[in-house]
């Protein structure tokens, strides 16, 4: 069983709670209201500027080449992704300009500040144990919604990015390099990456959540 598999199990309510959230099953349904997803995007967008400081981080925490050349490529990916996202904004009538003069929802602070903080007072691994639950778990999401999707649904184009097979790819990587970042840890250490799990799993739902309420 891999780490993320356990991780995944033991957050087992954490988990749930994110992956079935309400925006998820409305999102997947295409009765999300349109502003309820403008508003997503937006912070989403801001959420991927402290996501990317956060691999940049991860670099600078290196143990080996290994370990730096597989963070360099992670962040090089987000950096292009960022580009696509500005895009697929624009045509949900968000321009650039609106983008970089948004203000931080509470829950994109405290959710990012968690991560960054994870890792720049831990170790790697801690840093990829508070990363992983959102690529994982849109990975999760993606997949699912693609399999039980509705005809024209307005949101299909979110849905078929995470269900890639890119990106279904991207994140198995990752799922294996956090294995190798965990093996030969302790007990004690492995229930530190849970708790960060955990509360990075949490952080997942809220951000859902500051969507479905226009939260600010």
């Amino acid at each position: 069983m891999t780490i993320s598999t356990q991780l995944i199990q033991h957050a087992a309510p954490f988990w749930q709670a994110y992956t079935q959230h309400e925006f998820v099953r409305q999102l997947g349904a295409g009765t999300l209201p349109k502003a309820c997803f403008q508003h997503y995007l937006k912070q989403d967008y801001l959420y991927l500027f402290h996501y990317s400081r956060a691999l940049a981080l991860a670099i600078y925490k290196a143990e080996n080449f290994a370990q730096m050349d597989y963070s360099r490529r992670a962040l090089e990916v987000i950096l292009s992704e960022v580009q696509l996202h500005i895009a697929f904004c624009k045509q949900w009538g968000i321009s650039e300009s609106e983008l970089q003069a948004l203000p931080e929802s509470a829950a994109c602070v405290a959710y990012t500040r968690y991560v960054l903080d994870c890792g720049a007072n831990g170790s790697l691994a801690e840093l990829y144990a508070a990363i992983a639950p959102c690529a994982i778990g849109y990975a999760h999401i993606g997949k699912r919604l693609a399999q039980t999707g509705v005809e024209n649904n307005p949101y299909q184009a979110w849905i078929d990015t995470y269900a890639s097979p890119e990106f279904q790819a991207g994140v198995a990587e990752l799922e294996a390099f956090l294995d190798q970042l965990c093996q030969g840890l302790s007990e004690q250490q492995l229930a530190k990456i849970q708790t960060i799990f955990n509360t990075a799993t949490r952080m997942e739902a809220a951000f859902w959540q500051m969507g479905l309420d226009l939260s600010e």
